[in-house]
Protein backbone atom coordinates (compact mmCIF):
# COMPACT_ATOMS: atom_id res chain seq x y z
CA UNK A 1 0.00 0.00 0.00
CA UNK A 2 1.89 2.97 -1.32
CA UNK A 3 1.53 6.49 0.54
CA UNK A 4 2.23 10.00 0.55
CA UNK A 5 6.46 10.43 0.14
CA UNK A 6 6.93 7.09 -0.71
CA UNK A 7 8.73 6.20 -4.22
CA UNK A 8 8.24 4.44 -7.10
CA UNK A 9 8.56 2.92 -10.38
CA UNK A 10 5.74 2.43 -13.05
CA UNK A 11 5.26 1.33 -16.28
CA UNK A 12 2.70 2.42 -19.40
CA UNK A 13 2.94 1.15 -22.75
CA UNK A 14 6.49 0.06 -22.62
CA UNK A 15 7.98 3.30 -21.28
CA UNK A 16 9.33 3.44 -17.81
CA UNK A 17 8.56 6.75 -14.93
CA UNK A 18 9.69 7.50 -11.95
CA UNK A 19 7.99 9.48 -9.18
CA UNK A 20 6.84 10.59 -5.73
CA UNK A 21 4.10 9.05 -4.56
CA UNK A 22 1.19 12.57 -3.26
CA UNK A 23 -1.76 10.93 -2.55
CA UNK A 24 -4.18 7.94 -3.15
CA UNK A 25 -7.53 8.72 -4.80
CA UNK A 26 -11.23 8.56 -4.04
CA UNK A 27 -10.87 5.58 -6.66
CA UNK A 28 -7.92 3.76 -5.06
CA UNK A 29 -5.61 5.35 -7.87
CA UNK A 30 -1.90 6.44 -6.90
CA UNK A 31 -1.64 10.20 -7.08
CA UNK A 32 2.35 10.51 -8.41
CA UNK A 33 4.59 13.76 -9.53
CA UNK A 34 6.83 11.46 -11.71
CA UNK A 35 10.38 13.09 -12.52
CA UNK A 36 10.83 14.39 -16.44
CA UNK A 37 14.22 14.56 -18.07
CA UNK A 38 14.88 18.15 -19.23
CA UNK A 39 17.74 19.48 -21.52
CA UNK A 40 20.12 20.97 -18.78
CA UNK A 41 23.47 19.87 -18.38
CA UNK A 42 22.64 17.71 -21.74
CA UNK A 43 19.92 16.04 -20.48
CA UNK A 44 21.29 14.96 -17.15
CA UNK A 45 19.06 16.66 -15.02
CA UNK A 46 15.66 15.31 -13.87
CA UNK A 47 13.13 17.74 -12.49
CA UNK A 48 9.52 16.82 -10.96
CA UNK A 49 6.57 17.85 -13.28
CA UNK A 50 4.50 21.04 -12.43
CA UNK A 51 1.91 20.26 -9.61
CA UNK A 52 -1.03 20.48 -12.22
CA UNK A 53 0.67 17.60 -14.44
CA UNK A 54 0.77 14.89 -11.16
CA UNK A 55 -0.92 11.35 -12.60
CA UNK A 56 -3.18 8.63 -11.15
CA UNK A 57 -2.56 5.57 -12.01
CA UNK A 58 -3.75 2.24 -10.96
CA UNK A 59 -1.81 -0.18 -8.90
CA UNK A 60 -1.04 -2.70 -11.58
CA UNK A 61 1.45 -0.45 -13.25
CA UNK A 62 3.80 -0.03 -10.74
CA UNK A 63 6.94 -2.35 -10.91
CA UNK A 64 8.68 -0.97 -8.13
CA UNK A 65 7.77 0.14 -4.82
CA UNK A 66 10.20 1.91 -2.14
CA UNK A 67 8.49 2.76 1.55
CA UNK A 68 9.97 5.94 3.50
CA UNK A 69 9.06 5.65 7.02
CA UNK A 70 7.64 9.42 8.12
CA UNK A 71 10.39 11.04 9.85
CA UNK A 72 12.96 8.98 7.91
CA UNK A 73 16.73 11.34 7.97
CA UNK A 74 18.55 12.76 4.89
CA UNK A 75 20.24 9.21 4.63
CA UNK A 76 16.94 6.90 4.49
CA UNK A 77 15.51 8.97 1.89
CA UNK A 78 18.90 9.55 -0.27
CA UNK A 79 18.83 5.75 0.29
CA UNK A 80 15.77 5.30 -1.51
CA UNK A 81 16.38 7.61 -4.33
CA UNK A 82 19.23 5.64 -4.84
CA UNK A 83 17.49 1.98 -4.92
CA UNK A 84 14.95 3.84 -8.03
CA UNK A 85 18.21 4.97 -9.96
CA UNK A 86 18.53 8.73 -8.88
CA UNK A 87 20.76 10.89 -6.71
CA UNK A 88 18.19 14.16 -5.11
CA UNK A 89 19.62 17.59 -5.55
CA UNK A 90 20.18 19.87 -2.86
CA UNK A 91 17.38 21.75 -3.66
CA UNK A 92 15.19 18.56 -3.55
CA UNK A 93 13.17 19.13 -6.46
CA UNK A 94 15.94 17.95 -8.69
CA UNK A 95 17.97 14.94 -9.38
CA UNK A 96 20.22 13.26 -11.47
CA UNK A 97 20.82 9.19 -12.49
CA UNK A 98 23.23 7.68 -10.23
CA UNK A 99 25.18 6.90 -13.57
CA UNK A 100 25.89 10.62 -14.24
CA UNK A 101 26.76 11.92 -10.75
CA UNK A 102 30.16 12.29 -11.99
CA UNK A 103 29.40 14.79 -14.96
CA UNK A 104 26.85 16.60 -13.20
CA UNK A 105 27.37 19.88 -11.68
CA UNK A 106 24.29 19.88 -9.29
CA UNK A 107 24.56 20.23 -5.92
CA UNK A 108 24.55 16.79 -4.79
CA UNK A 109 24.00 16.30 -1.10
CA UNK A 110 26.38 14.31 0.53
CA UNK A 111 24.83 11.58 2.46
CA UNK A 112 26.87 8.73 2.99
CA UNK A 113 24.45 6.43 1.47
CA UNK A 114 27.12 3.32 0.91
CA UNK A 115 29.03 3.96 4.55
CA UNK A 116 29.15 0.47 6.44
CA UNK A 117 31.21 2.78 9.04
CA UNK A 118 29.64 1.76 12.37
CA UNK A 119 29.56 4.74 14.32
CA UNK A 120 27.16 6.39 11.74
CA UNK A 121 25.17 3.22 11.84
CA UNK A 122 21.43 3.61 11.70
CA UNK A 123 19.69 2.29 15.06
CA UNK A 124 17.48 -1.33 14.59
CA UNK A 125 14.70 0.51 16.73
CA UNK A 126 11.77 1.72 14.78
CA UNK A 127 10.69 4.71 17.19
CA UNK A 128 14.28 6.36 15.84
CA UNK A 129 13.26 6.20 12.33
CA UNK A 130 16.68 5.56 10.56
CA UNK A 131 18.54 7.83 13.02
CA UNK A 132 21.74 6.60 14.52
CA UNK A 133 21.61 6.42 18.83
CA UNK A 134 24.04 9.22 19.68
CA UNK A 135 21.86 10.66 22.48
CA UNK A 136 21.03 13.63 20.59
CA UNK A 137 17.79 12.19 18.61
CA UNK A 138 15.42 9.96 21.02
CA UNK A 139 13.08 7.36 20.30
CA UNK A 140 9.37 8.78 19.52
CA UNK A 141 7.83 6.66 22.70
CA UNK A 142 10.89 8.49 24.90
CA UNK A 143 10.34 12.19 24.06
CA UNK A 144 7.66 14.21 25.80
CA UNK A 145 4.22 14.15 23.63
CA UNK A 146 3.06 16.78 21.43
CA UNK A 147 1.40 19.93 23.18
CA UNK A 148 0.01 23.23 21.11
CA UNK A 149 2.37 26.10 22.18
CA UNK A 150 1.17 27.89 25.07
CA UNK A 151 0.24 31.72 24.26
CA UNK A 152 0.14 32.27 28.11
CA UNK A 153 3.37 32.12 28.67
CA UNK A 154 4.85 34.56 25.39
CA UNK A 155 4.96 37.62 25.06
CA UNK A 156 4.96 39.92 21.90
CA UNK A 157 6.01 38.94 18.50
CA UNK A 158 6.26 35.13 20.26
CA UNK A 159 2.79 34.90 20.93
CA UNK A 160 1.71 36.55 17.80
CA UNK A 161 3.50 34.66 15.72
CA UNK A 162 2.20 30.82 17.41
CA UNK A 163 -1.62 32.93 16.83
CA UNK A 164 -0.71 33.34 13.29
CA UNK A 165 0.08 30.29 12.61
CA UNK A 166 -2.83 28.08 14.52
CA UNK A 167 -5.05 30.55 12.82
CA UNK A 168 -3.42 29.34 9.59
CA UNK A 169 -4.23 25.82 10.27
CA UNK A 170 -7.82 26.52 11.12
CA UNK A 171 -8.03 28.04 8.07
CA UNK A 172 -6.21 25.38 6.10
CA UNK A 173 -8.89 22.87 7.86
CA UNK A 174 -11.38 24.75 6.18
CA UNK A 175 -10.10 25.66 2.78
CA UNK A 176 -12.51 23.50 -0.20
CA UNK A 177 -10.44 24.35 -3.25
CA UNK A 178 -12.06 23.64 -6.94
CA UNK A 179 -9.51 23.02 -8.85
CA UNK A 180 -7.34 19.94 -9.70
CA UNK A 181 -4.44 21.61 -8.29
CA UNK A 182 -5.44 22.62 -5.07
CA UNK A 183 -7.32 19.82 -4.37
CA UNK A 184 -4.42 17.49 -5.20
CA UNK A 185 -2.37 19.64 -2.23
CA UNK A 186 -4.98 20.03 0.06
CA UNK A 187 -5.70 15.96 -0.12
CA UNK A 188 -1.93 15.21 -0.03
CA UNK A 189 -1.89 17.58 3.37
CA UNK A 190 -4.26 16.04 4.70
CA UNK A 191 -2.99 12.42 3.99
CA UNK A 192 0.45 13.77 5.84
CA UNK A 193 -1.87 15.07 9.37
CA UNK A 194 -3.98 11.82 9.38
CA UNK A 195 -0.38 9.69 9.75
CA UNK A 196 0.85 12.59 12.58
CA UNK A 197 -2.57 12.57 14.32
CA UNK A 198 -2.40 8.88 14.75
CA UNK A 199 1.07 8.88 15.97
CA UNK A 200 0.22 11.26 18.24
CA UNK A 201 -2.73 10.09 19.78
CA UNK A 202 -0.55 6.82 20.03
CA UNK A 203 2.01 8.64 21.97
CA UNK A 204 -0.54 10.42 24.16
CA UNK A 205 -2.32 7.22 24.65
CA UNK A 206 1.00 5.50 26.05
CA UNK A 207 1.53 8.50 28.31
CA UNK A 208 -2.37 8.60 29.77
CA UNK A 209 -3.12 12.08 27.68
CA UNK A 210 -6.70 12.83 26.29
CA UNK A 211 -6.58 12.85 22.18
CA UNK A 212 -5.71 15.93 20.62
CA UNK A 213 -6.26 17.40 16.98
CA UNK A 214 -3.31 18.40 15.19
CA UNK A 215 -5.76 20.43 12.94
CA UNK A 216 -7.51 22.17 15.56
CA UNK A 217 -5.19 24.38 17.61
CA UNK A 218 -6.56 26.87 20.02
CA UNK A 219 -7.06 30.20 19.03
CA UNK A 220 -8.57 32.02 22.73
CA UNK A 221 -5.23 33.08 24.40
CA UNK A 222 -4.88 31.33 27.41
CA UNK A 223 -5.70 33.77 30.86
CA UNK A 224 -1.89 33.52 32.71
CA UNK A 225 -2.84 32.46 35.96
CA UNK A 226 -1.88 35.47 37.77
CA UNK A 227 -3.78 37.94 35.90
Amino acid sequence: MSTPGDLIIFKIADSEFYGEVVGIAEDGKVEVSRLKKTTKQDGRIWEFVEDDQWSAIDNKFITKHVPIPPGSNGNIVAKAWKSIGFLPGGDGMTFCRVEDEDGTTMPVIEYEIDSEDEDGAPSSNPSMHGYESDDFVVPDDEGEVFEFADTSVLEGEEAEWVEETHRAVREFENWSPTDKQGQSIKNYIDQLDRKASIQTDNQRCAKGKASLSTSKPPLQRKRRRDE
